[in-house]
């Protein structure tokens, strides 16, 4: 009879207890969680975030400076984890307390692979023309053709503009660069821009007499107007060929 009686109040506090716990127990995975989930992405532990996961975290929790698993995968240039937690539903434009997406740290890291991947996701740059025209300078001054090739990946021209009107060709041609300026019109840079002083990159060649730069600039634009030319023949036949094709239609 005692047993009973005892039972009837120490298994509902026990109970009571045990739900204390699990709630305790909650709390203090979900406190842990940014802390664990950025762990296994900085791993590229997939499994580990997949267990996490499961578990109940959020994939796009962030740490105390705002970095998320994401971030931090960008920002080792890991495409398979990038791929996995945007599978999982990332934010894929969600910014850190620096307002720094993690498309900006796979630029960072020069990952060609990781910025196709966000771009592809809806990742984009809010930064203005002029800001990354100063960027694209500055890395023209410095020789990286890698860290420029993956800004263009994530959508930026060629043909973006410092504060001057200066172009990374502009720069590339003053600072007497002959691979950095194939390198610039290969990408697209025009030779007819001019910055804000009216000069062309061609006229820089000259001003600073870099010979070998204003032959092989010379010999770019008349390779350009000769394309033009033989695209412009190329369509007016085409057009005339349309034409006679209609009006043999229309003969009787």
């Amino acid at each position: 009879m005692f047993c009973c009686k005892m039972a009837r109040y120490y298994f509902p506090i026990q109970t009571t207890n045990m739900k204390h716990s699990i709630n305790e127990m909650k709390v203090c995975q979900l406190a842990i969680f940014p802390m664990l989930l950025n762990a296994s992405a900085l791993q590229g532990d997939i499994v580990g975030l997949e267990g996490h996961l499961q578990q109940g975290a959020d994939v796009s929790v962030s740490d105390g400076h705002g970095r998320t698993p994401l971030h931090l995968a960008a920002g080792e240039g890991d495409v398979e984890t990038v791929r996995f937690l945007l599978k999982k539903g990332a934010d894929v434009n969600v910014r850190d307390f620096a307002r720094e997406t993690a498309l900006r740290d796979g630029i960072r890291c020069k990952s060609i692979e990781v910025v196709s991947q966000l771009m592809s996701e809806g990742a984009h740059l809010e930064t203005s023309s002029l800001e990354l025209g100063v960027e694209m300078c500055c890395l023209a001054f410095l020789g990286d053709f890698k860290q420029m090739e993956v800004w263009k990946q994530a959508g930026v021209s060629f043909n973006f503009a410092d504060a001057d009107g200066r172009t990374p060709l502009h720069v590339a041609v003053c600072t007497n660069q002959p691979d950095m300026v194939r390198f610039c019109i290969r990408n697209g840079s025009s030779l007819e821009q001019r910055d804000l002083f009216n000069n062309q990159p061609v006229d820089d060649a000259r001003r600073l007499g870099l010979q070998t730069l204003v032959e092989m600039l010379s010999n770019e634009a008349q390779k350009e107007a000769s394309d033009l030319v033989a695209e412009k023949t190329k369509i007016n036949v085409e057009e005339q060929m349309a034409r006679d094709l209609v009006e043999l239609s229309l003969v009787p």
